[in-house]
């Protein structure tokens, strides 16, 4: 068995070669730029939400509030002003909204109340109109906002999914 040398013997006139030890960068940085084209293009997609449909509650849990401010939010929308029957007697902005809590809101610190809004809303109103509601009775300062609710029954798909048929 013959074994061969390499020719960094020490023969003269001859140097010896060292290998290099270097990182090729240059795949590194094609991989770099394919994820960051990836991300660019997944990213504004991620900031929208999916749509989901909200179940509906199987019971509720009745609270007595004495003084409660009811805010009827109807299906068209409308805002409509406190023990108003009819859908002509409502707030035209959601700002006269604001300036007519704050003043129930001092009405009842200097009664020494807490003051209480319960917004009642339509099914079928636009989930938006609810959180504009919402945040016109917090920009009242209003602390404890609450959402009437009817009691119903989840979905049929609902029970099915949780072995309750």
């Amino acid at each position: 068995m013959g074994m061969s040398m390499g020719s960094g013997g020490g023969g003269k006139g001859k140097k010896r070669r060292r290998s290099i030890a270097e990182i090729n960068v240059t795949p590194l940085v094609d991989v770099m730029l394919v994820l960051l084209v990836i991300f660019m293009i997944t990213a504004p997609t991620l900031k929208e939400g999916f749509s989901v449909e909200i179940p509906q509650a199987e019971a509720t849990q009745s609270v007595a509030i004495e003084d409660a401010r009811l805010i009827t939010v109807t299906a068209d929308g409308h805002v409509l002003k406190p023990d108003s029957d009819v859908d002509t007697n409502r707030y035209d902005k959601l700002s006269e909204l604001v300036t007519d809590l704050k003043k129930y809101k001092e009405d009842t610190t200097a009664e020494q109340k807490q003051p209480v809004v319960v917004i009642v809303g339509d099914k079928n109103v636009k989930y938006e109109r609810i959180i504009q509601v919402w945040n016109a009775a917090r920009s009242a300062g209003i602390g404890q906002v609450s959402f009437q609710l009817e009691p119903g029954n989840a979905p049929v798909e609902a029970q099915a999914s949780a072995g309750q048929l």
